[in-house]
């Protein structure tokens, strides 16, 4: 057995900071890991990822799914298999034509031009107002990467502030139901905590 007196446990203190300073910049992702793709089970997906921080439930009619939270953001379950994989807060985050949190929205569309591909998919518009806080969201569905890039505005009672991505979410076909749903739900009042606004559902990507 290995026994480290004060001035040994402090050199080995010194080598690790040393160390670790000359070493390659750690990645911020807050616990997020590529490796966790929708389609997989939820023993799968704990296990690359560990033991989520909180669990639960969540049902509404029409939609039904068990939410594991991560420092990352969330991971929806239904059936034991992962559908979608929400993640908004890792700051060192590359997601689809590599979008980032935090990203303009005019970058974002600058991303996806870069790329070129002919997508498909919609946009839904939206405020939401829950108690004093009114967010006013885009969510844009791209069923070409399987992806919901959530994006909000900087300051929801200035109608020309900016929006910037807030949200990524990876999503099979159920994962992306399962989101719509959500949306509907609120949107029709299911939802008791969030009222919903001006709603407009429209093509992706649009002429504008």
């Amino acid at each position: 057995m290995l026994v480290f007196n004060r001035c040994s446990a402090t050199l080995a203190i010194v080598c690790i900071t040393l160390l670790s300073g000359c070493g390659p910049k750690q990645v911020q992702t807050n616990g997020y890991k590529e490796g966790v793709t929708p389609g997989m089970t939820q023993g799968r997906a704990e296990a690359i990822l560990g033991k989520p921080q909180d669990s639960g439930p969540f049902s509404l009619p029409g939609v039904s799914a068990e939410v594991l939270s991560y420092a990352f953001g969330q991971v929806l379950v239904q059936n034991g298999q992962v559908v979608a994989i929400s993640i908004n807060n890792a700051p060192d985050f590359h997601g689809p034509v590599g979008i980032t949190l935090g990203m303009t929205e005019d970058q974002l569309k600058a991303a996806f031009a870069a790329h070129r591909a002919k997508r498909k998919g919609h946009r839904e518009s939206y405020d939401a107002i829950e108690k004093s806080n009114d967010t006013r969201t885009r969510d844009i569905y791209d069923d070409t990467d399987h992806v919901m890039i959530e994006l909000a505005a900087a300051n929801a009672n200035d109608p020309l502030a900016p929006f910037n991505v807030s949200q990524v979410t990876y999503a099979n076909d159920a994962g992306m139901r399962l989101l719509e749903q959500f949306t509907k739900a609120r949107v029709n009042g299911l939802y008791p905590d969030v009222h919903v606004d001006n709603f407009i559902s429209e093509p992706w990507p649009g002429t504008h």
